[in-house]
């Protein structure tokens, strides 16, 4: 059924109007408790645009957003207002890249640039306005929370003289160390939020278009050459070379990340092949990635994967493709 010509119901129609303006304003009415709702922004986004196609999906969103400005114009900080909005630009490009039969390598790049892009314009802006940077603002906040840590230790008796002296040299050695990783941390948090609209958003357009935009999250693998990035960066992270160096361990942070979501592809990857009960996978997998040494074996994995193909995706091509719609 041609998706693009589909004209829903007058109920339908509301209701995905609904769903924009919700995701739209519900954050900026109370961050603490629905801060977590602005993550399904973009994946609605990208999913209204597969379904139902760029204009009548379009129009959808436009009249979402559109409503959730007018509202949230009287009811919560603009600048809050402005984060949601800038989540759309990003479920925008997903789908076109999709629509165009990008891979889900170049497709999260496309994605992940423009939510940084968007990101830094918008930090850029409302420090302009306000004259207050928020990047800087956060950066002052970790460091006055370091300084209120070491202070707390060093008044505490219960702490040997020597343990206190290790924490304030480790604590002040953060403090130097937070402000050259700070733009990996922001790029990070636009990695993460491209993989949860790509890997979500793949399932919710397979299950309600029948469409299978990209293979399944177990068999995405990320480009082989991009390990000689990794290579090289590890290089010039202990060459003494000042900005270069800063900009070599915030490429090292970067890729440790995507190669942890290669390592989980590769964990769901077996989770499936050996068909393991689905309350049990889902423990597995929250302990892997709550814990630090999960996240160090994920990355272990990830890039093992490149070195060795542990999935064995490509022995033979037709049996991976095969398995990708078997779901």
């Amino acid at each position: 059924m041609d998706q693009t010509n589909h004209q829903p119901d007058i109920k339908r129609i509301f209701g995905n109007i609904a769903l924009i303006f919700v995701a739209v304003i519900l954050p900026g009415l109370e961050w603490s408790l629905f801060g977590w709702v602005q993550l399904f922004l973009p994946i609605l986004v990208f999913v209204f645009l597969i379904k139902y196609g760029t204009f009548i999906g379009g129009r959808y969103i436009l009249a979402g957003a559109g409503l959730g400005v007018l509202v949230g114009l009287f009811t919560q900080p603009f600048d809050v207002l402005l984060f949601s909005l800038a989540l759309i630009p990003a479920g925008y490009v997903l789908a076109k890249s999709a629509l165009r039969g990008d891979s889900p390598a170049m497709s999260g790049l496309k994605c992940a640039a423009t939510l940084g892009a968007c990101w830094g314009l918008l930090i850029a802006g409302v420090g302009a306005v306000t004259g207050n940077s928020p990047y800087i603002a956060i950066q002052t906040t970790l460091s006055s929370g370091i300084d209120s840590v070491v202070k707390e230790y060093s008044q505490n008796e219960q702490v040997g003289a020597d343990t206190a002296i290790m924490l304030e040299a480790t604590l002040e050695q953060m403090k130097v160390i937070i402000p050259i990783i700070l733009p990996a941390i922001f790029l990070s948090f636009a990695m993460f939020t491209t993989w949860f609209t790509m890997v979500l958003g793949n399932r919710l357009v397979h299950k309600y278009t029948g469409r299978q935009v990209w293979p399944r999250y177990r068999f995405w693998q990320l480009p082989d050459k991009l390990i000689w990035l990794g290579i090289l960066s590890a290089f010039m992270a202990f060459l003494p070379l000042g900005i270069i160096k800063g900009v070599a361990v915030n490429i090292l942070i970067l890729l440790s990340v995507l190669y942890c979501m290669q390592g989980f592809a590769v964990c769901v990857f077996y989770m499936n092949k050996w068909n393991v009960p689905i309350l049990l996978r889902s423990f597995i997998y929250v302990m892997i990635v709550l814990q630090s040494l999960g996240t160090i074996v994920l990355l272990m994995v990830g890039v093992a994967d490149t070195w060795l193909n542990l999935r064995k995706l490509n022995v033979p091509d037709t049996e991976s493709k095969e398995d990708s719609q078997d779901e």
